[in-house]
């Protein structure tokens, strides 16, 4: 397998066990997701995929990129799976599993897929793995701890090609370019956006925000 479709290629390999639990995977989430919400998820997959060609270091060791391709893969595939749940049932969910969350947490309905979906994707999927499971976990809020998978798939959940908005193209030409300077823009056009539409910010936001640009200036990430 080259890529996850025929649109797209990249210089990652994955076997033949990876290549069908991807395909599965998909064909289980298309049936279980509404069209739009398919739509999407592929194409945030697509999008990692030319981000991941530019940005994964592939000098240290083939195999280690090829499995952190992998597992960017699986995330962008579940990083919305939450959202086929009812809020409310999302809420019973973790109070009869006694998952942690904050006040805030339980109360901010688009913020319940995101930190549901590790438990979710274990009960329906198997998947254990930390790496998948956080990036899925903070797709929405970011955190102060991101990886390369993390950026990833947070940058490509915002700017994918289906995505219409103001700065997008600006968004787009400058992930291909920068990784971190597109994780800060990305992340200060996503603050901008819920203050105009008075929505809530997570109380994380500012230590998130001062992480990332921290790391900016530092040139530490």
């Amino acid at each position: 397998m080259t890529y996850i479709n025929n649109k797209n290629k990249t210089e990652f390999c994955l076997n033949g066990q990876q290549k069908n639990f991807i395909e599965k995977l998909k064909k289980a989430v298309e049936s279980k997701m509404p069209p739009d919400l398919y739509i999407h998820s592929i194409s945030t997959l697509d999008y990692a995929g030319k981000l991941a060609n530019i940005h994964v270091n592939k000098s240290t060791s083939l195999k280690n990129s090829n499995q952190l391709f992998y597992k960017l893969c699986i995330s962008c595939i579940l990083h919305d799976y939450g959202k086929i749940f009812l809020p409310l049932d999302l809420v019973k969910t973790a109070e009869r599993e006694k998952i942690k969350l904050s006040k805030f947490e339980f109360a901010c309905e688009p913020l319940l897929h995101g930190f549901l979906a590790p438990y979710l994707i274990k009960r329906d999927f198997g998947i254990k793995d930390p790496y998948i499971l956080n990036a899925v976990k903070y797709h929405t809020t970011g955190s102060c701890k991101m990886n390369m998978v993390d950026k990833i798939l947070y940058i490509s959940d915002k700017i994918e090609e289906t995505r219409n908005y103001e700065n997008v193209d600006y968004l787009r030409s400058l992930s291909g370019k920068n990784i971190n300077l597109c994780l800060l823009e990305v992340y200060k056009s996503n603050i901008i956006y819920l203050i105009t539409k008075n929505k809530f910010l997570h109380p994380d936001t500012n230590k998130i925000w001062n992480n990332i640009l921290g790391g900016i200036k530092n040139g530490t990430r």
